[in-house]
């Protein structure tokens, strides 16, 4: 087995090993660095499935990605996820999809039956799953603020607490014209309130302590000496602060310090995983397995 296939390694003899056939997968650029391989190989051994799966590095020009997702059709995959920076063009690609990929234009599962590609966003379902164990709350009882509304992950988690109809959602980003946009795309598909807010607003501190939970949808944090995405002394005790960084972050530290309940996005990735897991195979896996593979990384 590989750590990363290309396009012209997806063939035998490295489609086979151990008595088990590769038939899942999960497409970005970069790749190497996923741990998805590990947490869904757990689920398919727990499930006793004679499957393997990898990570795939697709090539960003040159209709790359576009070429893989074509070639594993013909290969037989029964999925994959995607990564960066592949999420809209899998959307586009695909000859179905879910409410959610279609509402946040992007999908980071793709299901192959029957001759045809359905597309899903589990980062959504996921991120919900994570906020209810992290705060014993369904989102549709939480007043919501997420920082970087308008990138990848900012927008499908909005359109997550759309489609929830959280009370309030406060999109904040920097003051671009995707911001307006996206207000304008999620609203009539929530009966909550939908603001939107700009790093520099007078109004931003007021919607940060009036939100029960705060999301850092923002690569802030990703990387050592990065700035925090907020002053933590905007913070309040109480509060339930989510990043989706998947390692501790210095504003984890500073929130939990300032009295909130903090949280990591290691619980979105497991359960946008399980439910990628659940669309491919018709029933939910043994996610206790694949946790246990995800602090093993």
């Amino acid at each position: 087995m590989l750590p990363v296939y290309q396009l012209n390694d997806l063939q035998a003899p490295h489609l086979q090993s151990g008595g088990k056939t590769v038939r899942l997968g999960v497409l970005g650029n970069p790749i190497a660095h996923s741990k998805s391989p590990q947490m869904q190989q757990a689920a398919l051994d727990a499930a006793q499935l004679p499957h393997t799966y990898i990570r795939i590095l697709a090539e960003t020009e040159n209709a790359g990605f576009e070429k893989t997702v074509q070639h594993l059709r013909a290969l037989g995959f029964i999925g994959a996820n995607v990564t960066i920076p592949f999420k809209k063009r899998a959307l586009q690609l695909a000859d179905s999809a879910d409410a959610l990929a279609t509402l946040c234009g992007a999908a980071n599962t793709l299901c192959f039956k029957d001759g045809l590609c359905h597309a899903s966003n589990t980062d959504g379902p996921g991120f919900a799953r994570a906020i209810l164990e992290m705060s014993g709350k369904s989102l549709s009882e939480l007043r919501v603020a997420i920082l970087g509304a308008c990138g990848g992950a900012g927008s499908a988690l909005a359109a997550q607490c759309a489609l929830a109809n959280c009370p309030t959602l406060t999109l904040i980003n920097r003051l671009r014209p995707e911001l307006p946009q996206l207000r304008q795309t999620l609203s009539p598909h929530s009966s909550g309130q939908i603001t939107t807010c700009s790093y520099g607003d007078d109004a931003l501190q007021h919607a940060i302590a009036e939100a029960d939970l705060i999301v850092n949808a923002t690569s802030l944090g990703l990387q050592p000496g990065d700035a925090m995405p907020l002053p933590p002394e905007w913070l309040r005790p109480g509060q339930f602060v989510y990043d989706i960084v998947t390692h501790d972050t210095p504003f984890c530290h500073q929130a939990t310090a300032r009295g909130c309940t903090t949280e990591h996005g290691l619980s979105m990735l497991l359960w946008q995983g399980a439910y990628a897991f659940e669309h491919w195979f018709g029933f939910l896996p043994d996610v206790a397995a694949m946790r246990q593979a995800l602090l093993s990384c």
